[in-house]
């Protein structure tokens, strides 16, 4: 018990090696096994999702918002979602059996917000991924329309292309193509569509989309100009960063560079100054005063 106490760090470490096996057991069932096996036991998510439910109604909606944008649409998400949460605070809540209740419940706060921010971070990567394999979708678009191939059947063969456009922009276009091909309305399936990713580009696309067909203009040339328009978009961003780099560099450049740089170069001259001053101090005094 004393040295749990003295290396706390070890409990910690434990819990994080728990959550990730869980994590990735969940990500190699998804992979690997039927539907009907990508779920936990009933027994164990729903104490989680029932915790989770009764926390205000607006912070519940945002997590199913968030499951719905990083792409977790099955009925399994929400309660795995709730179990990383619930399971990983109540394992910190344990360590006030051996440590102050000041730390147990800082860590357990902490543990019951971290599967939210790894949820944004995956949205936040998901809507990168879309918003950058864009572009080569709407040119392999244009060359459908322009061989001939209605919109709808472009839809579906881009989305058939898993090797060309990432993974994330297929699953999209894949579901829009099922909706349009089921019945329901365009417009309607483009407010899905832009539902379902919150990518602002995918919003001005199927605007452009709707008022080509509304007006009878060309659908090939509104695609291309959609693509330009975003390979432009992109270009800029990318500028953009370029140009803060220098600002972001400056930090390690005068903290942890310039420190480095200063003692290389002033230290054989301190070195030799401190080894004349004791002479020059017993000889009377420094020469020429």
């Amino acid at each position: 018990m004393n040295i749990i106490l003295q290396y706390p760090e070890f409990i910690g470490a434990a819990i994080i090696s728990v959550v990730l096996v869980i994590t990735l057991s969940k990500r190699n069932s998804e992979q690997n096994a039927s539907p009907a096996h990508n779920s936990l036991p009933v027994w164990l998510t729903e104490p989680a999702s029932a915790f989770v439910s009764i926390l205000p109604k607006a912070y519940v909606s945002k997590l199913v918002s968030w499951l719905n944008l990083a792409g977790y649409r099955n009925n399994f998400a929400f309660g795995l979602l709730c179990c990383l949460k619930v399971y990983a605070c109540l394992t910190c809540c344990l360590l006030s059996l051996i440590a102050p209740p000041t730390i147990a419940f800082s860590a357990a706060l902490v543990f019951f917000f971290v599967p939210d921010a790894l949820l944004v971070i995956k949205v936040k990567r998901r809507q990168k991924a879309i918003r950058e394999a864009l572009p080569q979708a709407l040119d392999l678009m244009v060359l459908c329309v322009d061989a001939g191939l209605g919109l709808d059947a472009t839809i579906r063969r881009i989305a058939s292309e898993n090797n060309v456009v990432s993974n994330a922009l297929n699953e999209e276009l894949l579901t829009l193509g099922r909706d349009i091909l089921l019945g329901m309305g365009r417009d309607r399936a483009y407010y899905e569509l832009y539902i379902r990713t919150g990518v602002e580009e995918l919003k001005a696309l199927t605007s452009a989309l709707n008022q080509s067909t509304k007006l009878g203009l060309s659908i090939a040339r509104i695609l291309r100009s959609q693509s330009e328009f975003l390979r432009t978009k992109l270009s800029q961003k990318a500028e953009e960063k370029a140009a803060k780099l220098p600002i972001y560099m400056a930090f390690p450049l005068w903290f942890c560079v310039m420190p480095a740089l200063m003692v290389i170069l002033l230290a054989p001259s301190l070195i030799t100054f401190m080894k004349n001053v004791p002479v020059s101090m017993a000889s009377g005094g420094i020469p020429g005063l």
